[in-house]
C-alpha cells in the first residue's frame, strides 16, 4: 500500500492566504455597509412595479451558474442541439474552456478542460466515471439532458479532476407527455452518416417515465501522407522515407436511455435510470512506406483489418426519503457492465512484394462493477430575518468494486522463414474504491456565502496475469475544498468567486500493468508500451478566482484565473531495452499550470433593436511548466496555449434562425520527455446551421461543419547523443453536410 501526501508550494500558499484575506475584507465591508433606502414616490413606486413585472415576465428560473456557491456552468439541451451535431465531441468543442484533440482515424480525440486531457479532466456520466475507452464520438447529443462543467472540485464528486470535471447528464426527466422523432442524414468525404432518434416521455399521478433511443451509422474515410528522416550525431542524413495511409471504416451504434420515477404514499421517491450503448465497428487500413535513403524496413506495406463489438450498460437505482425536522436521506445502487470483443488482422509485405507477416490477434474484455453511494442532508439552519447563518450540511459516502478480465491471443503465423509464435496474454484486475465526505454551504450574510468540503478517497488495485506476478497498488488522498461567493451589489449583478482545492490524477489501470503492447517496425518513434506497477497518483493544489457581471436579457461576462501546482507528475520516457524501444511511465517531479479565462454572452438587440443576434464568446489562455524538462516548450500533456470560440445566432423571422461558430485551438511544439518533442498545427473550424420551422411543430435543421477544411499537420522528434530522427504527417479534412428533420408525434 502506498500513501500519498504533498505540500503546496510557497508561492501557492502565499496566493491562497492573500485570496482568503481579500475575501474576509470584502465580507466585512458587506456586513458593515448597508446603504439607506429612501421612501419611493408614487411615480417611482409605479415605475418600480413595472420593472418588477418585466423581471417576472423574463422568468425567475434558477440559474445555477449565478446562484450556486460552488461554481459550475450548466449547458442546456437546447444549446447542445443547436448546430445539429451528430456526435457529442462536435458539440463539446464550442463550450467554454473545452477543447477536443485529434484522435486516431474513426475516433474522437481526447477531451480536455484548460487544455489538460489524459486524466487531468474528469469525465463523468450521471455523476459516475465514464467507462474505460469511452468515445465521445459514439454518443449523440440527443441522448443528453445537460452538461455540467466544474472547474473546482466539490466533495460529493470524485476529486480526480486537476483541470476540472465535465459531467454528462443523460435522459430527460419527464415533465409532460411528449413524443418526438428525428431523422438525419449526413455526408462527409463521400461517406454517409445517417441517424434516427426517438424521444418519448409520459407523466401522470405519482409516476413518470421517459425513453431516449438513438440509432446511428458513422462512416469515414481518412487519408494521410507523411515522411520520416534520420540524422547522425554530426547532422549527416542517415535515412529518408515517405509514407501514405488510407483508412476506410464505419461504426453502427444503438443507444438507449430509459428513466422511471415513482413517488410512494409515504413520500419516498424511487428512480431507475439506465444507459445501454451497443456498437459494431470495422476498420480497413492500408499503410505503405517508400525508402529513398538508408536501410529498408522489414515491412514496407501493411494491410490491416480491425473489427470491434462493444456493449456498455449502466443502471442506477435512486431512493430518497425526507424526514420531518430530521433532514433528508438519499442513496443509490449502481450496476455496470462492459463487454468488448476485438479481432485484428495484419498482413505485412517486403520490398519485393512478398508477404512476410501474418498476424491474427483476438482480444476479449469483460468488466463488471458495483457502486453504492448515499448522502444525508442535515436540517441545520440558524436563519434570521436577513437570511444569515443558513447551512446546507451534507454527509455522504461512496463505495465501488470493479472486476476487469482481459485476454489477448496473438498468433504470428509461420511465413517467409519466420517461425510460428503464439502469445497468450491475459490478466484479471480488481479495483476497490471507498470515499467519505462532508460538505456545507453556509450563507454568512445576504452578500457572502461559503462552501466548505472535504473528501477522503482510497483506491486499491490488484492485478495478476499469466506473464507477470501479482501486482498490488494502493493510494489514499484527502481532498479539502473551499469555495466562496461574494455579491458586490445588492442586485447580485456583480460578484466574485474564490476556490481552493486539492485534487489528484490516478494512474490508468493499463499504466500499472507490466504487460507489453508490442509495435510493428519497432523504433524510437514507434515503441512498445508497458506499464509500471510502482506509479503513484499525481497530487495538485489549486486556486481559482473569477469576477462575474450579469445584465438583463441573459447577458453576462466572466473573467477568471486559475493556478495548479502538481506533485509526482507522471511522465513517459522511451528507452532501448534488450534491443527494443519501450515507452515506460514513471513519476518525475513537479509541474505548474496557470491561465486566464473569459466567457461572455449578450444580444446585439441591447444596442440595435433591429439586430436580434445572440453572441457567445469564450477564450482560455494557458501556461504550464514541467520542472524536470528543459524549456521553452516544456508544457503539460501537449497543452495548447490558447483555445477560443466565437458564436452567433440570428433570428431572421418567426420561421428562420441561422447561426455560425468559429473555434480556434493553437498548436506548436511541446517537449514531452527528455528526448522527445511533439508538435501540431493550429486548428481552425467554422460551422454553421439553419433552423427552419415547418408548420406549427415540425422543424428542419441544416448543418455545415468544417467549412474551412484545414489540413491537420503533426510531427514528432526523438533525439539523443547518437543522432536525431523525426516524422511529419498531413491529414486533409472534409466538409460535413447534415440535414435533420424533427417531427413531434
Amino acid at each position: 500500500m502506498q500513501s500519498t501526501s504533498s505540500r503546496p508550494s510557497t508561492s501557492l500558499r502565499q496566493a491562497c492566504r492573500l485570496a482568503l484575506l481579500a475575501q474576509a475584507l470584502l465580507a466585512c465591508a458587506a456586513a458593515g455597509a448597508q446603504p439607506a433606502q429612501a421612501s419611493p414616490s408614487p411615480s417611482a413606486a409605479t415605475a418600480s412595479v413595472a420593472e418588477l413585472d418585466t423581471v417576472v415576465v423574463e422568468g425567475r428560473r434558477y440559474d445555477a451558474r449565478r446562484e450556486d456557491t460552488a461554481s459550475r456552468t450548466v449547458v442546456s439541451r437546447a444549446e447542445l442541439l443547436a448546430y445539429g451535431d451528430g456526435s457529442l465531441a462536435d458539440a463539446l468543442k464550442r463550450l467554454p474552456g473545452v477543447s477536443v484533440g485529434n484522435g486516431a482515424p474513426g475516433s474522437s480525440g481526447a477531451m480536455s478542460l484548460r487544455g489538460m486531457g489524459s486524466g487531468y479532466t474528469q469525465l463523468l456520466i450521471d455523476g459516475q466515471a465514464a467507462p474505460p475507452g469511452f468515445d465521445l464520438g459514439a454518443l449523440s447529443p440527443d441522448m443528453i439532458e445537460r452538461i455540467e462543467i466544474l472547474r473546482t472540485t466539490t466533495a460529493d464528486l470524485r476529486s480526480a479532476a486537476i483541470a476540472g470535471t465535465i459531467n454528462i447528464v443523460l435522459a430527460r426527466q419527464a415533465r409532460r407527455d411528449s413524443d418526438e422523432l428525428k431523422l438525419a442524414l449526413g455526408w462527409s468525404n463521400g461517406r454517409q452518416l445517417p441517424s434516427l432518434h426517438w424521444s418519448h416521455s409520459r407523466r401522470g399521478g405519482y409516476r413518470s417515465h421517459s425513453l431516449e433511443t438513438s440509432l446511428t451509422r458513422r462512416e469515414y474515410l481518412v487519408e494521410e501522407t507523411g515522411g520520416e528522416i534520420a540524422r547522425d550525431r554530426d547532422g549527416a542524413l542517415r535515412s529518408q522515407r515517405s509514407t501514405r495511409l488510407r483508412v476506410d471504416g464505419y461504426r453502427d451504434a444503438l443507444s438507449i436511455a430509459p428513466r422511471f420515477e415513482l413517488s410512494l404514499e409515504n413520500g419516498d421517491t424511487l428512480a431507475l435510470q439506465s444507459w445501454l450503448d451497443a456498437g459494431h465497428a470495422g476498420k480497413y487500413a492500408d499503410i505503405g512506406w517508400a525508402t529513398s535513403l538508408g536501410p529498408e524496413l522489414d515491412h514496407v506495406r501493411y494491410r490491416q483489418f480491425t473489427g470491434t463489438d462493444v456493449v456498455q450498460l449502466r443502471s442506477d437505482l435512486h431512493w430518497s426519503r425526507e424526514f420531518e425536522q430530521a433532514g433528508k436521506l438519499s442513496s443509490k445502487l449502481g450496476l455496470s457492465g462492459n463487454r468488448e470483443r476485438s479481432r485484428f488482422r495484419e498482413q505485412g509485405y517486403a520490398i519485393d512484394t512478398s508477404q512476410n507477416l501474418d498476424d491474427v490477434t483476438d482480444g476479449k474484455l469483460r468488466a463488471h462493477g458495483l457502486t453504492t453511494s448515499g448522502k444525508y442532508a442535515l436540517p441545520w439552519s440558524q436563519s434570521d430575518a436577513e437570511d444569515r447563518g443558513r447551512h446546507a450540511l451534507e454527509l455522504g459516502w461512496e463505495t465501488g468494486l470493479e472486476r476487469r478480465r482481459e485476454s489477448r491471443l496473438q498468433h504470428l503465423r509461420a511465413i517467409a522463414g519466420q517461425p510460428e509464435i503464439i502469445s497468450d496474454l491475459a490478466f484479471d484486475a480488481t479495483v476497490r474504491r471507498l470515499a467519505v465526505y462532508a460538505q456545507d454551504e453556509w450563507k454568512l450574510s445576504p452578500a457572502w456565502s461559503l462552501y466548505l468540503g472535504a473528501r477522503w478517497e482510497r483506491i486499491d488495485t490488484r492485478s495478476e496475469g499469466n506473464r507477470f506476478a501479482t501486482v498490488r497498488n494502493g493510494a489514499s488522498v484527502l481532498s479539502p475544498v473551499l469555495q466562496s461567493l461574494w455579491k458586490l451589489s445588492q442586485t447580485g449583478n456583480d460578484q466574485m468567486r474564490l476556490g481552493l482545492s486539492r485534487s489528484y490524477r490516478a494512474p490508468e489501470l493499463r499504466s500499472l500493468i507490466p504487460r507489453p503492447y508490442t509495435s510493428t517496425n519497432n523504433r524510437a518513434l514507434n515503441p512498445d508500451q508497458q506499464g509500471n506497477p510502482a506509479l503513484r497518483p499525481e497530487l495538485a493544489t489549486g486556486l481559482d478566482l473569477a469576477y462575474e457581471k450579469y445584465w438583463d436579457r441573459g447577458a453576462m461576462l466572466s473573467l477568471g484565473a486559475y493556478l495548479r501546482e502538481i506533485d509526482d507528475l507522471i511522465r513517459t520516457e522511451t528507452r532501448l531495452i534488450d534491443g527494443r524501444w519501450v515507452a515506460l511511465p514513471d513519476n518525475g517531479g513537479r509541474a505548474r499550470s496557470w491561465g486566464l479565462e473569459v466567457d461572455s454572452q449578450f444580444s446585439l438587440s441591447r444596442w440595435f433593436a433591429a439586430l436580434p443576434v445572440d453572441v457567445r464568446f469564450n477564450l482560455t489562455r494557458n501556461w504550464s511548466r514541467v520542472d524536470a524538462l528543459p524549456g521553452p516548450d516544456n508544457r503539460i500533456d501537449s497543452q495548447p496555449r490558447l483555445t477560443s470560440t466565437l458564436a452567433a445566432d440570428y433570428a431572421l423571422g418567426p420561421a428562420w434562425t441561422v447561426g455560425a461558430s468559429y473555434s480556434y485551438r493553437s498548436g506548436g511544439p511541446v517537449r514531452t520527455s527528455l528526448h522527445e518533442t511533439e508538435s501540431e498545427s493550429p486548428r481552425r473550424e467554422l460551422d454553421a446551421y439553419a433552423l427552419i420551422k415547418l408548420g406549427q411543430r415540425s422543424k428542419l435543421r441544416l448543418s455545415l461543419g468544417n467549412l474551412l477544411e484545414r489540413d491537420i499537420v503533426s510531427a514528432a522528434e526523438y533525439f539523443n547523443e547518437q543522432g536525431w530522427q523525426g516524422t511529419q504527417r498531413r491529414r486533409p479534412t472534409s466538409l460535413l453536410l447534415r440535414a435533420q428533420l424533427e417531427i413531434p408525434l
